[in-house]
């Protein structure tokens, strides 16, 4: 099936549209959508990886070429820049000033529903594990950056209870990735 390109505009529409009926039944439509075009996503960056260094499977690309190679597929097909940054073992950090889905004039919160989706599936593909995605911060809700954490669903879930309690995420995460104490001997 052929990718069809989607203006952002569309998408900032489509999540305003949908957030008539409720943020959260939004939110979970356009993820789902996502989710499809991941599947797009994970296929063009195959290709991607085959042309730019002549491996067949991108598992076996080094893992320092994966943050410049999805960068570049990215801004190749208009979403933005990206930089990806491992978080230990447990996560990722994808973060980008200029985002598409992202409408700095938009509203308040997250707002890069679709995104999230869209990156779950493509992770997901890569890792040949389910992968979750999270975002943290978002231009829509007057950050400077979207940030996204990607990881395991327990690894988000705790980092989600430790932000609806308040927190901030870095902090959340620094108490997800941090490694177990033992108990003091007695």
């Amino acid at each position: 099936m052929p990718d069809v390109s989607i203006a952002p505009a569309s998408l900032h529409r489509l999540r305003r549209r949908l957030e008539q009926y409720g943020a959260g039944e939004g939110a979970a439509i356009l993820h789902d959508a996502g989710f499809a075009t991941g599947e797009s996503l994970a296929a063009a960056w195959r290709s991607r990886v085959a042309e730019r260094t002549g491996l067949d499977d991108p598992a076996a690309l080094d893992a320092r070429w994966f943050g410049p190679l999805l960068d570049e597929l990215c801004v190749t097909m208009g979403w933005g820049s990206l930089t990806v940054t491992a978080l230990g073992d447990a996560a990722l950090l994808l973060e980008s000033g200029d985002w598409a889905e992202a409408d700095p004039h938009g509203g308040t919160g997250s707002g890069c529903h679709f995104t999230c989706g869209c990156l779950a599936a493509f992770l997901t593909a890569q890792a040949g594990d389910p992968i979750g995605v999270l975002e943290v911060e978002c231009r829509t809700g007057g950050h400077d950056a979207c940030r996204f954490l990607a990881g395991a669903e327990a690894t988000l879930g705790v980092v989600v209870d430790l932000l609806a309690a308040g927190g901030d995420w870095r902090a959340a995460f620094q108490v997800v990735a941090a490694p177990a104490v033992p108990p003091p001997e007695a």
